[in-house]
């Protein structure tokens, strides 16, 4: 028993530290950026409220293909790694596992990965949105690792997400479902919300089956979207930013010079 309490507080004590520096990066990837992209493209406060709104619901569904795709791939680095998360539940080893992010360095990956398509299309399209959004994106971040650590330790919930506990406990009894840690937007769009697996000899009616393989082309869908929009306006902000400064040296020649 002693031996136990110890190596969880040994293990409780490193997931603080590092849990304190992730929220501490979330904050300085999506803060720092928004204030350099306020200060360079001036929006008014409407299109910084649409753009934070926009990138709680594109973290949502982030969290969602991240959890569902690459944390629930075994083969994968980053899977055999979330399947300590599952294994050590109830364990004295769980607070090792309870962070969203492994390591601040990862959350910067996580940052870097959303946020460079985002600002793309941002000064592609002149929309204004990113700095909102990459707000977005850090609220959401610390919200959640905060949310999911009190969940797996036993601290305090709001009375808003008192059932919070309850519904991410289920995805540790039926991991194929709950993908969302406390806010299931995208576990109700895609319909997983937890309801019963048939068995492995039970047929499935056909409009099941056809409803199943519908929702799997389009989280399929989802994701092959979200990359080829990434590439192709990585690849269209060249022409665009070359276009920007012919234009620029065209007007500056074509303007009357001064007279000495």
């Amino acid at each position: 028993m002693g031996a136990a309490v110890e190596a969880f507080g040994m293990s409780l004590n490193g997931a603080r530290r590092v849990r304190f520096w992730n929220a501490v990066t979330a904050a300085f990837c999506g803060v720092l950026p928004a204030l350099v992209l306020i200060r360079a493209y001036p929006a008014r406060w409407r299109l910084l409220l649409a753009g934070f709104l926009i990138g709680l619901v594109w973290s949502n569904g982030f969290e969602y293909a991240y959890h569902r795709w690459i944390l629930h791939w075994p083969k994968g680095t980053l899977g055999k790694g979330h399947l300590l998360h599952h294994s050590t539940l109830g364990t004295p080893y769980e607070p090792e596992h309870v962070t969203f992010g492994s390591s601040p360095l990862a959350v910067a990956m996580i940052f870097v990965v959303n946020g460079i398509p985002v600002i793309l299309l941002d000064r592609v399209f002149n929309l204004r949105l990113a700095a909102g959004m990459l707000i977005g994106f850090a609220v959401y971040f610390i919200i959640t690792e905060e949310v999911h650590w009190r969940i797996h330790l036993g601290g305090w919930l709001p009375p808003g997400l008192s059932a919070a506990r309850a519904y991410h406990l289920r995805h540790h009894d039926t991991p194929d479902a709950r993908f969302n840690v406390f806010l299931p937007i995208f576990d109700l769009l895609f319909g997983n919300l937890g309801v019963e697996v048939y068995g492995e000899h039970c047929r499935r009616p056909l409009s099941e089956r056809a409803l199943g393989l519908f929702r799997a082309a389009a989280e399929g869908a989802l994701v092959y979207t979200y990359l080829i929009v990434a590439f192709i306006l990585f690849w269209c902000s060249f022409p665009a930013s070359a276009r920007r400064r012919s234009e620029a040296r065209r007007i500056q020649a074509e303007s009357p010079k001064s007279p000495s």
